[in-house]
């Protein structure tokens, strides 16, 4: 695993395709996110910050500037 890799989410490493065999879990709630709108897209992500981390630019949402 190289360092980019590292600091990628599970989400983006799955999308990315660097990240395969994942369970059932984990591949429902990239399929969620994907039909997800823009508002349903922020609660996932603030739901799972495990999954997802604190922002997924790609998709533009990313954390709030304070």
């Amino acid at each position: 695993m190289n360092n980019e890799t590292k600091k990628q989410s599970v989400f983006m490493q799955m999308h990315n395709g660097t990240r395969a065999g994942e369970g059932s879990f984990n591949v429902g709630l990239q399929k969620l996110f994907y039909l997800a709108d823009m508002t349903n897209r922020h609660k996932l992500i603030s739901a799972f910050p495990e999954f997802f981390g604190e922002e997924v630019p790609e998709f533009g949402i990313e954390k709030p500037t304070k």
